[in-house]
């Protein structure tokens, strides 16, 4: 990959605000915290971040992020694409919500297996987002543009349809690989990695 050099250099420019983004993000049990970032995540696939982050502030500022009604969601959700669904995945995952914090907080075993199974609009990537917007570390968000990132290096042959669950697992794999390889930790790698490929100005989680 000819421009490997200049994503390192990209990286070790931005390593200081990724590391404070990933500090502020440190493990908080707070209802609000968590629904808040299962509701990003969920909201975040074939959408733009931005839109998603702006969304989930605006509810938990007005105090609906519990409240909402499935109709008022979807009018909510105007700027995030396939609203209709999400808005029915947002209140299952309430309506599930003091399970899925019960997990969380007590540690289950293997939560991410439990997400996916469990709540809906949750898959392996969602899963990871989730997880890693709730302050664990080392589970890679696989998306496009790490996907892309990889294809770059000859480490993905962009495999046709989507990412099975083994596929996924095998991406994850090489982006470990990748990130001991270059010794950057794997979810600073991750963010860089975005904000490198997205040519985004702005992380928004």
């Amino acid at each position: 990959m000819d421009d490997l050099n200049e994503f390192l250099d990209f990286y070790n420019k931005n390593k200081n605000r990724i590391k404070k983004f990933l500090e502020s993000f440190e493990k908080n049990n707070e209802e609000k915290q968590i629904l808040g970032e299962l509701v990003f995540c969920l909201c975040t696939p074939q959408s733009k971040a931005k839109y998603c982050r702006e969304f989930v502030e605006s509810i938990k500022t007005d105090n609906t992020l519990f409240s909402l009604s499935l109709e008022d969601l979807r009018k909510r959700m105007n700027r995030i694409r396939f609203s209709d669904r999400k808005a029915e995945f947002i209140i299952d995952a309430r309506k599930k919500f003091p399970e899925i914090k019960e997990k969380i907080i007590s540690g289950y075993p293997d939560l991410r297996e439990w997400l996916i199974k469990n709540v809906k609009g949750i898959g392996m990537k969602e899963s990871a987002h989730f997880l890693r917007n709730l302050g664990f570390r080392g589970v890679p968000i696989i998306d496009i543009h790490v996907q892309n990132f990889l294809r770059k290096l000859g480490l993905y042959d962009n495999h046709k349809g989507g990412l099975t669950k083994k596929r996924y697992l095998e991406l994850e794999k090489k982006f470990l690989d990748l990130a001991k390889k270059l010794n950057i930790p794997p979810d600073e790698l991750d963010i860089a990695i975005w904000l490198f490929e997205s040519e985004e100005k702005e992380f928004y989680g």
